[in-house]
């Protein structure tokens, strides 16, 4: 099955009732500065954050050489940014960065990377618009020979568990959300854990790898995953979003979790996805435990 991925699809798009998106893929979008502005105002972990020119490595994978090499070993593949504005020039109302991989044609995965809504904006469904807009353009940014499949959106969550102390603190009091409130924004919208340790490889040389997160995924319709399908999305998503086009087996923690995922494949293995019910116990023991309030 042949699947191409489409360019020419940046754009400004109203959205009814004032709202307006507007979608770039380009390294070099004037809008990428606004997008970025606003990111680094939402996100304050260091381990967890790109910095400009990140964004803009990630974004120039999309087009040219450097396509058509990374294309060739993990198939057609989309980052996007999406900002969704009051009016068509308006003031930034929330934002998404995501990855979308057709693969081989049968599966549509997608990294949703970064999602954010201003925080004085929250409540007004403008993260529910973000996270349809990011389904609906994933499906659309490829040209499929029949029906598009339905996407599998997977998301990294902070884990309230495993987070250091003042990093929990810090994290909370910005986004002026405690970290199970978060988890509970996914839970609300159908989200599930995967049963698995993860780990967020380093996202440059100056930065550590990210082991305080859980992996979760939107759209799965059973209550599993396919170990091989995983394991080809991983390394797709380590090898151009993370690792900026480098090969995932070079670096230790991406290796690691590609080569068990690959045993547990040829085991004919499936990963097990959860609730978030023993996460939130797990959370109101820790918290208990430094003197916060369950």
């Amino acid at each position: 099955m042949t699947v191409t991925a489409l360019s020419g699809r940046d754009r400004c798009e109203d959205l009814g009732n004032g709202v307006f998106m507007h979608m770039f893929t380009g390294e070099n979008d004037p809008r990428l500065l606004r997008f970025f502005k606003a990111y680094d105002a939402a996100f304050i972990l260091e381990d967890e954050k790109e910095d400009l020119s990140g964004f803009k490595a990630c974004l120039a994978l999309n087009e040219g050489d450097a396509y058509a090499r990374l294309s060739a070993l993990y198939g057609p593949y989309r980052e996007i940014v999406i900002l969704v504005t009051e009016g068509e020039a308006g003031r930034l109302l929330g934002a998404a960065n995501f990855i979308a991989f057709a693969g081989d044609g049968a599966d549509l995965t997608v990294s949703l990377s970064y999602i954010f809504v201003d925080a004085g904006e929250r409540r007004r469904g403008h993260f529910s618009r973000l996270v349809d807009v990011v389904r609906r353009e994933a499906k659309a940014s490829f040209d499929w020979p029949g029906e598009a499949p339905e996407p599998l959106v997977f998301i990294e969550m902070n884990d309230p568990v495993k987070m250091a102390p003042e990093d929990y603190a810090l994290d909370s009091a910005h986004a002026g959300l405690d970290q199970v409130d978060r988890l509970r924004i996914w839970e609300r919208r159908g989200a599930r854990i995967l049963d698995l340790p993860y780990r967020q490889p380093p996202l440059s040389a100056q930065q550590t790898a990210d082991a305080d997160l859980l992996l979760g995924v939107l759209g799965a319709p059973g209550d599993s995953l396919d170990a091989c399908l995983l394991q080809a999305h991983m390394r797709r998503f380590f090898g151009v979003t993370v690792l900026k086009g480098e090969d995932p087996m070079q670096s230790p923690v991406a290796a690691a979790q590609l080569q068990r995922l690959q045993a547990a494949c040829k085991a004919g293995e499936r990963v097990a996805l959860t609730g978030f019910g023993q996460i939130f116990a797990e959370a109101a023991r820790v918290r208990l435990d430094r003197g916060m309030p369950a």
